[in-house]
């Protein structure tokens, strides 16, 4: 077995922003174009599409028209793609031993990442994307345990992709939450955790952004090792890092929600965390075998995900459970994969209507109050989310079948 193969799918839909101004960038029927990241690990990539017609150009500081896809699926390499507005959501998948994956996407502005480090052990990478005809600039901003660091601006030559490796932006940190902020152009951004010692892999992940701080924020789909996989000289270990990157300090309060039921447990139903500093909180208390949902309360807007590690065997891998928005409507290509879905909220009514890679059609209602799982009974291609309710969250999660 060479390689653990946990990652987190976050089932948002983002509600993209339109550029103020005329970025020479396509938009149809009021869907922006999209950005699929560079890839300068040693790793194969593909940016999977919602459907073959969708138009694409890479983001190399030449090109400038779209093009047909016609295909599904498209390798991704050194240069960033742009996608075609469409009414689906691209995904790049990176696969290296470990599997990595993020939704293609656009800023409105800011992009808050919570998770990466600077450490000995982390190869990470911030990728800047602009893929407007004209200079942007950006302001960086890194939050530490110990402290808020002076921002950084940082430039980016027109239609192309700008590589800053975190160690550099701040050194010997394990813990790190940075924002991205856009000053002018059309950007995305995208941080790509990598984790090594020595010549040994340690997983990869990407750390998908959010747009804002919120005083509730719900991470619907966090997973603890199961099934084939959980078997003897297996383990996983969960923490939640948080950030109130506000001046006032907060109180704060962390619900679990699992098939086992809801609680907040002892020491986190009022616990206080301090403005501006990086917190991190071992779950120990996670339920195990299964998958399970936070939802974080505070009276000060908040940021948070969860970084899991895992290990089988000799392998390892780590996975980064982020915030999500609420779903609505979301389609997406899962390339065969086969997902446990996990959905969060007070009243869960999502209908599932997906393509096997068998080619079977398959359709579900899943409903129930607090958290709701499915698990799809084979590997799946396209699939589309339609919640009937508001403020349910959702998240994919893919594990090995066996060990």
């Amino acid at each position: 077995y060479n390689g653990v193969a946990v990652f987190l799918l976050v089932l948002a839909l983002i509600s993209y922003l339109a550029p103020s101004r005329n970025e020479q960038v396509k938009i149809t029927y009021s869907y922006p174009a999209t950005v699929c990241p560079a890839v300068t690990t040693n790793a194969n990539a593909i940016v999977a599409l919602p459907n073959s017609k969708i138009g694409k150009r890479l983001i190399d500081g030449k090109i400038k028209k779209f093009s047909s896809a016609n295909a599904n699926s498209l390798a991704l390499g050194t240069k960033s793609i742009l996608i075609d507005g469409n009414a689906g959501t691209a995904l790049s998948f990176v696969n290296n031993g470990w599997k990595a994956v993020v939704p293609c996407s656009v800023s409105n502005g800011e992009q808050w990442f919570v998770g990466g480090s600077g450490s000995l052990t982390s190869k990470d990478v911030l990728y800047i994307v602009n893929s407007g005809f004209s200079e942007s600039s950006v302001e960086i901003e890194v939050y530490t345990p110990s402290a808020a660091l002076e921002a950084k601006q940082v430039a980016i030559s027109p239609n192309s992709t700008k590589s800053i490796s975190v160690d550099t932006l701040a050194p010997g940190e394990d813990s790190l939450v940075i924002a991205v902020k856009t000053k002018s152009g059309r950007v995305s951004s995208f941080l790509f955790d990598e984790r090594k010692k020595g010549l040994r892999s340690l997983g990869a992940d990407y750390v998908a952004p959010v747009s804002a701080p919120r005083k509730i924020i719900t991470i619907p789909a966090i997973s603890d090792l199961q099934g084939k996989a959980a078997v003897a000289g297996t383990s996983s270990t969960h923490s939640l890092r948080l950030l109130i990157p506000g001046s006032i300090d907060a109180n704060i309060e962390v619900a679990i929600n699992s098939n086992d039921g809801n609680f907040v447990p002892v020491g986190l139903s009022e616990l206080k965390v301090k403005s501006r500093r990086v917190v991190n909180i071992p779950l120990t208390f996670a339920p195990q075998k299964q998958a399970f949902s936070i939802i974080v309360k505070s009276d000060q807007p908040v940021l948070g995900s969860v970084l899991s590690s895992y290990t089988i065997g000799k392998s390892s891998e780590i996975a980064w459970a982020t915030a999500t928005e609420s779903l609505d409507k979301l389609i997406i290509n899962l390339t065969g994969s086969k997902p446990l879905v996990a959905f969060a909220g007070s009243n869960i009514n999502v209908t599932i209507q997906a393509i096997g890679s068998n080619g079977k059609k398959y359709n579900k209602t899943i409903k129930g109050s607090n958290f709701a799982i499915w698990q799809a009974p084979v590997g799946l291609n396209r699939i589309q989310f339609v919640s009937k309710n508001p403020n349910t969250h959702g998240g994919i999660i893919l594990q090995p079948e066996g060990g």
